[in-house]
């Protein structure tokens, strides 16, 4: 092994290890190569995916499928491709899921099941932590707050909120904006 790969940047060390190799390399042999060059832990996730973010966003680097990775001037018909190119009817047939057959779908059985998860809840006689959490909540929630205005008006055009709703009101009010914006 070289001795100056251990002061090379990162990329530049992946970067010779392919030329070296002259084939394709999967992003996990790269990563833990480099990670043996410079002695970085595996516990050392902030570089390690740093370093899988570069190696995946850098022009130097191109996917050519199977998991692996090569230099871009060696491969330049695959450098516009998307990992989609990549799929093939093998991968979809895989990737495939089962479809749900809802013909033995029984709306009794999943009641009967909430109904089973009721009572295991009914068993407890302590309120759970959740609850008491939740009342509080909804007790700091429920405080009510004066309300102050902080419009600088002479305050003839305030509306009560307190009061019933009336519409007669409304619309008078309405008309007087409408007559306000129309004079102008």
């Amino acid at each position: 092994m070289n001795d100056n790969l251990k002061t090379m940047a990162m990329l530049d060390i992946v970067e010779y290890l392919l030329k070296e190799n002259s084939e394709p390399i999967s992003i996990q042999d790269l990563i833990t190569r480099v990670r043996e060059i410079k002695n970085i832990t595996a516990d050392d996730v902030d570089r390690l995916t740093q370093l899988y973010m570069d190696i995946t966003q850098s022009a130097k680097f191109v996917y050519v499928g199977e998991d692996k990775w090569d230099l871009k001037e060696r491969n330049l018909e695959m450098w516009d491709k998307d990992g989609y190119a990549f799929v093939t009817p093998d991968h979809d047939e895989e990737d495939v899921e089962d479809d749900l057959d809802f013909t033995e779908f029984n709306l009794e059985d999943v009641e009967e099941q909430e109904k089973e998860v009721d009572d295991d809840d009914d068993d407890e006689d302590e309120p759970k932590e959740e609850d008491e959490e939740i009342k509080e909540e909804k007790e700091y929630i429920e405080v009510a707050l004066p309300i102050k205005t902080t419009d600088e008006d002479d305050g003839d055009d305030d509306v009560d909120f307190d009061s019933d709703y009336d519409e007669d009101d409304y619309n008078e009010i309405m008309d007087d904006y409408e007559d306000m914006y129309d004079e102008e």
